[in-house]
């Protein structure tokens, strides 16, 4: 089966800006969950860029992620929406997140003018799905944009269109969104994001370090990081866990700085074959590789090339080797039109779909987006 998803913030007076002429505030739906007037205020700016398939939010409201990490952080998508929500919603928390499986693939590139450029697309078996660009301006982190996959929380209702339909509650994908980016750069210039693997889901258990998944990684990288080597140590310092102590998926990330250099952060179990049949069992192993392109498969020692994504890992490396790393924006954007994936059913199961596609200028804090494949539709952000 194909699963893909390919990877691809300034102090003062900063907005995300859309070239696009949509982006009508989208404050006829309701928000009868939010506590506070500030949050009502921030969803009331919600805008609709792309047509129900991308929205933009200017995200300035405390999300108590010191209280979070206080209480320990998480290990499992299900217990970070369980801890966070109480804070954020006047609702008990019966939202639940899962493990999710997601194809990905990244790459990292020089412009002509020596801008670092970082390619990204996300794809999920999302036949429909509203997504929302958060541009994170709260004081006292870095200035960030990242996007989130609302449909994480909900499939059934987050689907495309549902935060402008003037009449879907929006209090939970405006108040959560900050908690579910799946890729994103701050103000520093730094990059991270996420991709699906397979081979059973890695557990981390040592004392004294509080607990990370995915999705609250990449929040504490992009508010707290300036560079690689902070996101690697955070990575360190933290027990990560893929989704609870019986995950089936497992994830990698990508990590791109001004510098031009890019590694991937991968969790293993050395001396063992995957699948592991008990992930749960004992501690994964952290690895740090120097890789400008990734996909879906391992690339730690003996797990290499476990998982999927060949195809795709192989066309960016192709094609990143006869532009000599060089690329332009539109270059980028191309490729990941080349890699992108549609929705198809293989022995009744239905495979990824492209939701976003997205080049990040690391060197001038810039953001395209084309949303649900639309690639004539390039909007573009400011951080």
């Amino acid at each position: 089966m194909k699963r893909a998803c390919i990877l691809l913030l300034f102090v003062a007076a900063l907005s995300v800006q859309s070239c696009s002429d949509k982006g009508k505030p989208s404050n006829s739906n309701p928000a009868a969950l939010l506590k506070t007037e500030g949050q009502k205020a921030m969803a009331a700016n919600l805008r609709n860029v792309a047509d129900g398939t991308l929205y933009a939010l200017e995200y300035d409201q405390p999300y108590f992620i010191d209280e979070i990490m206080a209480g320990g952080g998480a290990k499992s998508s299900e217990s970070l929406l369980t801890a966070v929500l109480p804070h954020l919603v006047n609702l008990p928390s019966s939202v639940t997140g899962g493990n999710a499986e997601y194809g990905c693939s990244a790459f990292s590139v020089k412009s002509p003018e020596g801008d670092v450029l970082v390619g990204r697309n996300f794809d999920y078996r999302f036949t429909s799905s509203s997504n929302v660009l958060v541009h994170n301006t709260l004081s006292g982190v870095h200035k960030s944009i990242g996007i989130s996959a609302m449909p994480f929380i909900s499939r059934e209702v987050y689907v495309s269109g549902a935060l402008s339909d003037r009449k879907t509650d929006i209090s939970i994908p405006v108040a959560a969104s900050i908690y579910c980016c799946m890729d994103g750069m701050n103000d520093a210039g730094l990059f991270i994001c996420v991709l699906s693997l397979r081979g059973g889901g890695a557990v981390q258990h040592a004392e004294g370090k509080s607990n990370i998944v995915p999705s609250l990684a990449i929040r504490l990288v992009l508010d707290s990081c300036t560079c690689i080597e902070d996101a690697v140590k955070l990575f360190r310092s933290h027990n990560f866990f893929a989704d609870g102590e019986k995950s089936d998926y497992n994830y990698h990330f990508l990590i791109a700085d001004t510098s031009g250099k890019s590694v991937v952060v991968e969790y293993w179990r050395p001396g063992e074959s995957a699948p592991v049949a008990n992930p749960g069992e004992k501690d994964w192993t952290l690895s740090v590789l120097n890789e400008d392109h990734v996909t879906n498969f391992y690339l730690s020692d003996s797990w290499q090339n476990l998982g999927g994504g060949q195809d795709r890992y192989n066309r960016l490396d192709s094609t990143m080797t006869a532009k000599s790393r060089i690329m332009t924006e539109d270059e980028c954007m191309d490729l990941l039109n080349a890699v992108h994936t549609d929705l198809n059913s293989e022995g009744g199961e239905v495979t990824s779909n492209t939701q976003w596609s997205v080049v990040y200028n690391l060197s001038r804090k810039t953001a395209t987006v084309c949303a649900a494949k639309n690639y004539s539709d390039k909007i573009h952000f400011n951080l």
